[in-house]
């Protein structure tokens, strides 16, 4: 038997997390019935015709484990730049995210007239200097405008 349970709240689903998919389904033979014709041996039913356990359970297995898509971007839990006067001609980006992913970055001269608003995604992958996190730190040493050694 499916239980039913009524809340007023509830969990979110979480993303990049598997889950099972249960379902039920029943019918409207109880309004189909008392829209019909009366009949003199009717008699209202109870209630609707509704899947089996067995069957949720089958279209279960038949879905089979799903996983949420991760909708959030990652987040810097550590970003330093070293002093950059510890090597004339590099600059070292260390960081760590909040979950596995690829941070990258571009240089621009103070005097190249370039603002914030001048700067696009598109323009920071473009220059080459990137490095994939998993675990601890991961550093990107900059040593030209762009990395034309990809």
């Amino acid at each position: 038997r499916i239980l039913s349970k009524a809340t007023t709240s509830s969990s979110i689903l979480q993303h990049q997390y598997s889950y099972r998919i249960y379902c039920y389904a029943e019918d409207d033979w109880v309004l189909q019935a008392q829209s019909s014709g009366v009949s003199p041996s009717y008699s209202a039913p109870s209630s609707p015709n509704g899947v089996s356990l067995l069957s949720a359970v089958g279209l279960r297995d038949a879905i089979g484990t799903q996983t949420t898509l991760d909708e959030s971007p990652p987040s810097f839990t550590h970003l330093v730049i070293q002093d950059p006067t510890a090597a004339n001609n590099q600059i070292s980006v260390t960081f760590a995210l909040n979950e596995p992913g690829t941070a990258y970055c571009r240089a621009t001269r103070q005097d190249s007239g370039e603002t914030a608003s001048d700067m696009t995604i598109n323009r920071i992958l473009s220059a080459g200097w990137s490095s994939t996190w998993t675990s601890s730190t991961a550093t990107i040493r900059i040593n030209a405008l762009e990395n034309t050694v990809l």
